[in-house]
C-alpha cells in the first residue's frame, strides 16, 4: 500500500468532517489569519479520519465473519441436508466462493495493518502466514470438488479442507480485531510522508474548493456537482486538486479516484466519477 494512497484516504475522511457550505466562511476555523493551516484544526480532523478508519475496518472484518458463517451453514447443510451428489456440490460450491471473499477481505485489512507497523509484528505476520495458509487449503478443498466430479477424489476430504480454511479464517479475524483500537492507528499521521500529504490535501480543499466545484460544474455540463453524493463530489474534488494544485499525473490522479470510489461509492459512483474527470481535464488541456 502507498503512502500516497494512506493519505488521500485520510483526507476523503478527514474532509467529510467539514462543511460542505458554498460560503468560505465555512471553513475559516481552520485557517489561521495569514491563511496557513490549524494545525490543531488539522490534528483533529486527522484523527477523526483515523477513528473512520478503524470503523471501517472492523466494519470489513465483521462482513468477513458473516460470510464465514454463511458458508459454515451451507457446509453443514451439505453434509446433514442432502444425498444427492449433485446437491451437495450445489451447496459447497457458494461457500467457497464466500471464504475467497473473506480471504480477501480480511488481506486488506492485514496490508493496511502491516503498512502502518500496528500491533504486534510478529502476530500480524503469524495472521499472514495463516491466510495464505487457508487460501492453499481452499484451492486443495476446490480442486478435490471438481475431481469428485470426475469420480477421483472423496466429498468428504473436499468438506475437510474447505472447513480448515474457514476455521483459519475465523481465528485470523480474531487475532486482527485486537489490532483495531483507534488510538492504535495514531501511527499512520505520525509517518512523515502520509501526514505531510493528507495535510497539503486538506489545505488545498479548503482553499481551492469553489474554484474546483465551478470546474467540475462546467464539465458536467447540464448537470451540477451539488446533486452528487458527498463521497462522490469530494472524491472529484480531490482528484481535481492533485491535477492542478499538486502536479500529479491526469492519469494517475484519476487511477486513484477511480480505486477511492470503488472502496467508498458504488459502481455507477466511479464510473460517473471516471467520466467526469475525463471530461474535466480535457478542457483544462484545451485551454
Amino acid at each position: 500500500m502507498k503512502a500516497r494512497s494512506t493519505a488521500r484516504e485520510l483526507a476523503l475522511l478527514g474532509i467529510s468532517q467539514l462543511s460542505d457550505s458554498p460560503a468560505k466562511a465555512s471553513t475559516a476555523s481552520v485557517l489561521r489569519g495569514d491563511g496557513s493551516i490549524s494545525t490543531n484544526q488539522i490534528d483533529a480532523l486527522l484523527m477523526k479520519a483515523l477513528k473512520t478508519l478503524a470503523a471501517d475496518a472492523a466494519e470489513a472484518l465483521e462482513g468477513a465473519e458473516g460470510n464465514l458463517q454463511r458458508s459454515e451453514r451451507l457446509m453443514l447443510e451439505s453434509e446433514t441436508r442432502t444425498v444427492d451428489d449433485a446437491e451437495v456440490r450445489s451447496r459447497i460450491q457458494p461457500a467457497i466462493a464466500l471464504v475467497e471473499s473473506a480471504i480477501n477481505q480480511v488481506g486488506s485489512i492485514l496490508e493496511l495493518m502491516l503498512f502502518a507497523n500496528q500491533g504486534n509484528v510478529r502476530g500480524l505476520a503469524a495472521v499472514q502466514k495463516a491466510l495464505l495458509a487457508a487460501a492453499t487449503r481452499l484451492e486443495a478443498g476446490d480442486r478435490l470438488l471438481q475431481n469428485f466430479d470426475q469420480k477421483a477424489a472423496s466429498i468428504q476430504d473436499a468438506r475437510t479442507e474447505i472447513e480448515g480454511a474457514i476455521e483459519t479464517v475465523l481465528s485470523a479475524i480474531g487475532d486482527l480485531n485486537q489490532t483495531l483500537e483507534p488510538a492504535e492507528f495514531a501511527s499512520f499521521i505520525d509517518q512523515a510522508d502520509i501526514r505531510a500529504y493528507a495535510c497539503d490535501l486538506l489545505y488545498n480543499w479548503i482553499v481551492h474548493r469553489i474554484t474546483i466545484d465551478e470546474q467540475l460544474d462546467e464539465a458536467m455540463e447540464k448537470w451540477n456537482i451539488r446533486r452528487l453524493a458527498r463521497v462522490d463530489r469530494d472524491v472529484l474534488r480531490l482528484a481535481m486538486i492533485e491535477i492542478i494544485y499538486m502536479d500529479v499525473p491526469k492519469r494517475v490522479a484519476i487511477d486513484e479516484a477511480i480505486e477511492l470510489a470503488k472502496r467508498y461509492s458504488d459502481e455507477e459512483g466511479y464510473r460517473f466519477i471516471n467520466g467526469v474527470l475525463r471530461r474535466a481535464t480535457d478542457k483544462l488541456e484545451a485551454g
